[in-house]
């Protein structure tokens, strides 16, 4: 891991002080969803999240083993190293109305763990709170000041349950009038709908639960960088939101999901970061039309 400009504070203590979805694999046609909404998405005239983008991390619940800790750092690895991909560079065809497009880097700000500070059993109106906690606590922000143009991400333990993860979602992405958040449940609690299939037995790093919210992340990550308040690349169909995400977003191994797929003894993978191996969701390529891997 890059251990330039990063500040990463890791505490195992409950702190006491302190819109749209990655779904559960549906089977859904990519093409479809292309063939009918691609030509007419655009900004709704909402911004994007451009230049320096902080990350921070909260990993919420039991992360004390060795190989918890292990899957963390996979996790802040892939976040510090993947704005420098091709993957990434997709993205930056999505601008706001001004032209500001979403340039990135990623900057991993700082990481804690909240060992369950508002219980291990979630529902959606509480991840606001556990990020306002963490902020106010000092260990997410020495100044104690909420980062309205950064990424706050919950990561659910192993212990950690959500009232809509596994049934309806495997991660999850919101706002509030001053930040934008996301939530990813640990997939290896429900493997059958939140792993995918290529890599339940073994993956690229290691951890097939970890491998597999990565791939997660890389769905929520699009959404919330080209959309993070609700009025940026969206369309409203009734009741229906359609992200960024949501285009390619599909089942198990299809190639509109994942692209080409390079299967080793491993674990499969679609694309290599400096000597990493991961499993991502391709992004729609405005221009083409297509999900590309960069």
């Amino acid at each position: 891991m890059k251990f330039s400009s990063l500040v990463v504070c890791l505490f195992s203590v409950a702190l006491s002080l302190v819109s749209a979805e990655q779904t559960v694999q549906s089977g859904a046609n990519t093409n479809a969803i292309i063939s009918q909404y691609g030509s007419t998405f655009k900004n709704a005239g909402g911004s994007v999240l451009h230049d320096k983008v902080n990350v921070y991390i909260i990993f919420y619940g039991n992360w004390s083993s060795t190989e918890a800790q292990q899957e963390q750092t996979i996790f802040m690895n892939f976040i510090d190293n993947i704005s420098a991909s091709p993957w990434f560079n997709l993205l930056k065809q999505y601008t706001d109305n001004n032209g500001k497009a979403v340039t990135g880097p990623l900057n991993l700000a700082a990481a804690v763990n909240d060992a369950g500070s508002h219980t291990l059993n979630l529902t959606n109106t509480i991840h606001k709170q556990i990020v306002l906690d963490a902020v106010n606590s000092g260990f997410l922000s020495p100044v104690n000041r909420l980062d309205s143009n950064g990424i706050y991400i919950i990561m659910g333990g192993p212990d950690v349950s959500d009232n809509d993860f596994c049934k309806v979602n495997c991660g999850y992405n919101g706002y509030s009038d001053e930040f934008q958040y996301m939530f990813i449940g640990y997939p290896g609690i429900c493997p059958d709908t939140c792993i995918p299939s290529v890599n339940k037995a073994s993956s690229p790093n290691n951890s097939p639960a970890m491998d597999a919210a990565i791939t997660i992340f890389s769905h929520e990550l699009q959404d919330i960088l080209t959309d993070p308040r609700g009025d940026g690349w969206e369309i409203q169909n009734s009741n229906v939101t359609i992200e960024l995400g949501d285009f390619c977003s599909g089942q198990g191994t299809s190639s509109d999901q994942f692209g080409n797929i390079t299967q080793s003894s491993t674990g499969s993978y679609n694309i290599e970061i400096n000597d990493h191996k991961y499993l991502v969701q391709t992004v729609l390529d405005l221009s083409a039309q297509q999900c590309k891997l960069g």
